[in-house]
């Protein structure tokens, strides 16, 4: 597709394939599941459950195209964590912390 104008910016030139290649890139797949690694063991270290990280696609942008990404998931739940929300209260502390 080449370079293309983006609607609403005097200089900036967009390159899809390039996007496209960032998402699908190793490297993007890498640091989404060490993320993704780090979530999990600190709601590990928080609540009852046991939560594990694995790699996943996601299908985003205006073409649903699909790009690496990686899944947090409880695979022995507890209702105490479902109660108190864990992994969101992990989620939002690691936000506001920046890491």
């Amino acid at each position: 597709m080449g370079l293309h104008k983006v609607p609403g910016s005097k200089s900036y030139l967009a390159e899809d394939a390039g996007l496209k290649d960032l998402g699908t890139s190793s490297a993007v797949a890498a640091a989404t599941l060490a993320a993704a690694q780090r979530l999990a063991g600190n709601a590990q270290a928080v609540g009852r459950g046991t939560y594990e990280a694995a790699p996943s696609t996601v299908t985003v942008g205006w073409a649903n195209s699909r790009r690496a990404g990686a899944v947090v998931r409880e695979s022995r739940r507890d209702w105490r964590d479902t109660r108190d929300a864990i992994l969101l209260r992990v989620a939002e502390s690691m936000k506001v912390r920046g890491k």
